[in-house]
């Protein structure tokens, strides 16, 4: 049962990941968004985002859906998703053989399955993708030097999770052409750390991120950026002013990037 304050309705796909964990914690300590978290083990998911109970007294706006998302039936998943103002996507591949080579595409299949029940106008898709992914109107980006294109065709061929990826990003951008009322984000980060505990919560308002509209420095070490980081700028995207977030980043792709002592390109 949800608290009286409740104000928004969020879902969040990928809920056990790396980064997932920290949208769902980041969520419920706001304390005015109900969760609704797709996730194959209620009892895992409990003790990664209340580690010590330390949020017990918000842990009753959480619902967990105990399934697998790329199982649910399409009326099922429509009824998890009605009355939501956002969906959060964390789904990524795992770095195993069987999560680069068995488990196909199924990002962009999660991404296809969930803008087909997204309500028009009243939700958003906030979706996790890379910064190795170019947006996909092939001007928004700098193009990257040749040896770069290189590898990435490299890998594009050898390793499916950058194909799933990019798959992802055509379809939400062929969306936004045939049907502009549907609302996403690709949120693209760059190579993903992990901070301690300790130095994530409680959650501060200085941010130790930047936000750009395109890629910057090299693909390969240039940036780097610290999931509970990835999973703050996308529960911002996933609860801020419908105006501010139409104007700002409806239908783009930002980059996300550790803050440095001098930044350079353009912030969004």
């Amino acid at each position: 049962m949800s608290g009286k304050n409740i104000v928004r309705k969020v879902l969040v796909a990928g809920s056990t990941g790396a980064t997932g964990k920290h949208v769902v914690r980041m969520l419920l300590e706001r304390g005015d968004t109900e969760v609704i978290a797709v996730a194959r083990s209620k009892e895992k998911l409990s003790g990664l985002v209340n580690p010590g109970n330390e949020i017990d007294d918000k842990m009753k706006n959480l619902v967990v859906k105990e399934a697998s998302i790329g199982s649910m039936a399409i009326d099922e998943l429509k009824s998890l998703v009605e009355g939501c103002s956002a969906v959060v996507s964390c789904l990524g591949h795992n770095l195993t053989f069987k999560g680069i080579y068995k488990d196909g595409y199924f990002v962009s299949e999660t991404a296809e399955k969930l803008t087909s029940v997204l309500p028009e106008k009243s939700c958003r898709l906030i979706h996790m993708g890379s910064d190795g992914v170019a947006n996909p109107d092939g001007k928004s980006d700098p193009v990257r030097p040749r040896f770069e294109r290189f590898i990435l065709w490299m890998f594009r061929m050898m390793v499916p999770p950058l194909l799933d990826n990019e798959m992802s990003a055509m379809h939400l951008y062929q969306l936004s052409i045939e049907n502009p009322s549907k609302q996403w984000t690709i949120v693209r980060p760059g190579d993903l750390i992990d901070k301690d505990e300790v130095d994530i919560y409680p959650v501060k308002d200085t941010k130790d991120y930047d936000i750009f509209d395109h890629p910057h420095g090299s693909l390969f070490g240039d940036n780097s950026v610290a999931r509970s980081d990835v999973a703050d700028f996308m529960v911002d995207l996933a609860t801020m002013e419908e105006q501010a977030f139409q104007e700002a980043y409806n239908h783009k792709m930002p980059v996300i990037y550790q803050k440095k002592a001098e930044s350079d390109g353009k912030e969004l």
